[in-house]
């Protein structure tokens, strides 16, 4: 049965090629959005034949549209999001990137929780997991365990007046999910950090999930103590087997690993637990050890080229305008929101077919 809709679920999306499987499973998770009661629109910065296969294939089942060219931020996704929110005929809007797969019973929870705030953040887990995908779960763990305002999610819930009030937020940063965030707490907006709302996340490819590593310790690059303390991982490792022996190395390589599991167990507290399985917790000190080489790549690229390469654009900066005072607003909100207390969900909700 076909819900009257209720709101927008707003996809940006950029495609290099035309993927028919891919395409194909857009198009049976559209249907499932569609019969939970979102309308579905989705702003294409794909190039021409692409764009006009992704329209072949979905103008049926969903608003498809180029993006807005008076739109010019450096990360074009951004443009896209704007594009989708002046389109947009519902105040209550989905924001999700393209690996975010949401259930019926999600929808309606986000559009319960947007009749009281005006954004909702909630958070993500993945599946399947393959041994890159249980790193990246790690990650997670790791940020929910040492976050108040847990994990950074790959999409949101907003009002769409909020959004026309609060104005455009910097669309020149490599981390926009989070930048949007934070400019919402910076312009007066509530926010809802809804820790134990979780969203299915598909994990990458390989290739991708590579490529994306030292764009994330670049993104990183703003919160220095956290960067140093990952460049300093190697060198001091170094350090203590040529000036202490092999027993110091090993207690030190022990201590950094039981550290990092500990922080991930912590992250996995709660209704997370159903979610990431207690195994995800065990590949958190290879984590550590992958970011504390990526940390070196970013570097280089930020050394050698002045910033980091996001679709055809060169992006200097990783974080943006709002990132140090919405930081703050949002670890104390999160500290105290009561939005969330108590709720609990099932983590057998079934999944779209992607």
């Amino acid at each position: 049965m076909i819900l009257s809709a209720r709101c927008t679920y707003l996809l940006p999306i950029r495609r290099t090629r035309i993927d028919g499987a891919q395409i194909a499973a857009f198009t049976r998770y559209f249907s499932v959005l569609q019969s939970a009661g979102c309308e579905v629109l989705i702003v294409d910065g794909s190039p021409g034949a692409i764009f006009r296969a992704h329209h072949d294939a979905w103008h049926c089942n969903a608003h498809h549209v180029a993006v807005d060219p008076q739109y010019r931020y450096l990360n074009g996704k951004v443009n896209g999001v704007h594009t989708g929110v002046a389109l947009s005929r519902f105040e209550a809007i989905i924001l999700a990137d393209d690996d975010i797969r949401y259930t019926p019973d999600d929808v309606h929870r986000m559009c319960e929780l947007l009749e009281h705030f005006e954004m909702v953040r909630p958070q993500n887990y993945l599946s399947p997991l393959p041994w890159w995908a249980r790193m990246e779960a790690a990650r997670m763990l790791v940020n929910r365990g040492v976050l108040r305002a847990g994990d950074y999610p790959g999409t949101c819930g907003l009002r769409r007046s909020a959004m026309l009030r609060v104005g455009h937020y910097d669309g020149d940063v490599l981390f926009d999910n989070e930048e949007i965030v934070r400019h919402f707490l910076v312009n007066g907006a509530s926010v809802c950090h809804a820790g134990d709302f979780f969203i299915l996340k598909r994990p990458p490819t390989f290739s991708k999930w590579r490529e994306q590593r030292p764009r994330q310790a670049y993104e990183d690059f703003v919160m220095r103590a956290k960067t140093l303390m990952f460049m300093a991982v190697l060198p001091l490792a170094v350090l203590i087997g040529l000036s202490a022996g092999e027993v110091a190395l090993g207690a030190y390589t022990v201590l950094m690993a039981a550290a990092s599991m500990a922080l991930a167990e912590r992250g996995r507290r709660g209704v997370a637990s159903r979610f990431f399985p207690r195994p995800v917790t065990w590949h958190a000190p290879l984590w550590v050890l992958e970011r504390s080489l990526s940390v070196y790549w970013a570097l280089y690229w930020r050394l050698r080229h002045g910033g980091y390469p996001f679709g055809d654009k060169l992006l200097s900066k990783g974080t943006g305008k709002a990132w140090i005072g919405g930081g703050r607003l949002e670890t104390s909100r999160a500290a105290r929101n009561p939005s969330t207390a108590g709720r609990t969900q099932s983590p057998h909700n079934s999944h779209p077919a992607m």
